[in-house]
């Protein structure tokens, strides 16, 4: 097999400065066909070893992410199921399968939209590795500065309780920020494939719901359910990309409201309603969170979902918002949904998302 004929066959794939990466060339079931010295290194084995395995002996999800690279048209990072490593793979179609190259996650690209779009995944790569060690530390000083102010250390004076009080509050608050940085961080590596099967997402709405129940008696907002008549509650999906999805944007009300109502809706859209979406034909359902008290203007509607360009305006303050959506944004279209936000100057805001069947 000329495995240079193939790759010269390819569009998306530089041979020359392929090569010096891990090329892996696989069927169509995953079976590999083909590697090259660089992919024996890093799958850390023989290249005859190689050529009597599977793709998915080495790596989690392939044939998920290699269609997913090929669909996005960019690298997507592969994590190793016998130790904790990633890459950026890159995956091109052709007639005996598929090419893959592999390049380690800290190497950078030559092509300046490769490299945009490495960069990112690239700092991803970085902070999921990272995760432990900048977690750990922070719920040490929650855990120890809590244990204090319940007065397991000793005694405190009045000055030294409200002191800790203001570092235990403050760190809860970096541990908040943290977590929806490192899941911001996931959800745009695409670690993670759909996993969809049946289930109620009504009754998945009012688990919800019952989950925050203490907040919205604290802050006194009140939660209201709505289905239109004939909702189909059953659907197939991915059950914890949706509650991830609902659990977040209920967050994102809250943290910025003390009262007030939230109201919950869920509808099947009719044929129009969706192709004005530019979706295609078929079964969706459509969620939408609307608070009467969270209020926004076009300033911030504007910088909503991206926190790379918030955190440059003067909008500036609200890039925990933007991350947390960013988030909710990228879960949904990995789901192959839609979300977007209306808002009525003075009456309310309204959170929608449209997600197949």
């Amino acid at each position: 097999m000329d495995i240079k004929k193939i790759l010269f066959r390819t569009s998306s794939i530089d041979v020359e400065k392929a090569l010096p990466d891990a090329l892996v060339l696989c069927s169509k079931d995953g079976k590999i066909q083909w590697v090259n010295d660089a992919a024996a290194e890093i799958f850390e084995t023989s290249k005859m070893h190689l050529l009597t395995s599977k793709i998915s002996d080495f790596i989690e999800n392939p044939i998920n992410l290699i269609l997913s690279s090929i669909t996005q048209h960019k690298p997507v990072i592969t994590k190793f199921i016998s130790r904790e490593a990633y890459f950026d793979m890159t995956a091109k179609e052709i007639d005996e399968g598929y090419v893959l190259d592999f390049r380690d996650a800290v190497v950078p690209v030559s092509n300046s939209d490769e490299f945009a779009n490495s960069e990112k995944l690239n700092k991803n790569t970085f902070l999921l590795k990272l995760s432990n060690d900048l977690k750990s530390p922070i719920q040490s000083i929650v855990g120890f500065s809590q244990a204090m102010a319940d007065g397991l250390g000793g005694n405190l004076t009045e000055q030294q309780e409200k002191y800790i009080k203001i570092i235990n509050k403050n760190s809860v608050e970096l541990m908040y920020f943290i977590d929806k940085l490192l899941e911001l961080s996931k959800t745009e590596s695409c670690i993670e494939e759909p996993e969809k099967r049946m289930f109620d997402i009504l009754s998945l709405v009012h688990s919800i719901v019952k989950y925050n129940e203490q907040i919205f008696t604290d802050k006194e907002v009140k939660i209201d359910i709505k289905t239109e008549v004939n909702f189909n509650k059953t659907i197939t999906n991915d059950e914890e990309v949706i509650k991830s999805i609902i659990q977040n944007i209920l967050e994102v009300i809250l943290k910025a409201i003390d009262m007030g109502e939230v109201e919950i809706t869920l509808s099947n859209p009719d044929d129009e309603f969706i192709a004005s979406k530019s979706l295609m034909p078929g079964s969706y359902t459509l969620i939408t969170i609307t608070s009467d008290s969270l209020l926004l203007s076009e300033n911030d509607l504007e910088c909503m979902f991206d926190p790379y360009k918030i955190v440059n305006s003067s909008n500036r303050k609200n890039v925990l918002r933007a991350m947390i959506l960013a988030s909710v944004k990228n879960l949904v279209q990995s789901i192959n949904g839609i979300v977007w936000v209306e808002s009525k100057i003075l009456k309310n805001t309204t959170f929608n998302f449209l997600i197949p069947n």
